[in-house]
């Protein structure tokens, strides 16, 4: 993820939402979690501790650059 988002779940999946500067939100893309073993954020990332216990159930990596 290169532009800020807000990463959620979404019953099974993960929900991630592109945020514009003005906090306007673009077209969610939803990601299945079977597909993914790790989130690279380059880009500002909104997220709540739910999403990340999630993550961890499903063994999936997060890592943040500055």
């Amino acid at each position: 993820m290169f532009n800020p988002s807000r990463l959620s779940r979404q019953d099974s999946t993960l929900k991630f939402l592109p945020v514009d500067e003005n906090g306007n939100e673009g077209q969610a893309v939803f990601l299945p979690v079977e597909n993914i073993d790790n989130i690279y954020c380059f880009g500002s990332l909104d997220a709540n501790s739910a999403m990340y216990n999630f993550l961890g159930e499903h063994h999936i990596s997060v890592h943040l650059f500055e």
